[in-house]
């Protein structure tokens, strides 16, 4: 029984992997190609730190327009209290003066 288990794992089996290429101990270098890498990882490492600088103003100018609306609305808050007691001084004005001319009848 133990024959058949183990002849069933053996032909069951997975089939190894290919084997790799050799690997030289001094790979060639192609540094016209290197240069170029270089280049345009030094291009991108530049262009995230502009993209970096400009989202910090973005930052800081919304941060500045927030305070600039946050003071714009306590503005219109006063004015709006402003109209309202504008408007219950007419009314009073308005009483007083229908008062005297009903007194005047």
């Amino acid at each position: 029984m133990l024959k058949h288990t183990a002849d069933q794992i053996t032909v069951d089996a997975v089939p190894p992997p290919p084997q790799p290429l050799p690997v030289t101990k001094h790979p060639r270098h192609d540094w016209e190609l290197v240069g170029q890498m270089h280049g345009l990882l030094w291009t991108g490492a530049w262009r995230l730190d502009t993209l970096r600088v400009a989202q910090m103003a973005a930052q800081e100018a919304s941060g500045v327009m927030a305070v600039a609306m946050l003071q714009q609305q306590g503005a219109m808050r006063e004015v709006s209290v402003g109209e309202s007691e504008v408007e219950g001084m007419i009314r009073e004005m308005l009483r007083l003066v229908d008062e005297a001319e009903s007194d005047l009848d």
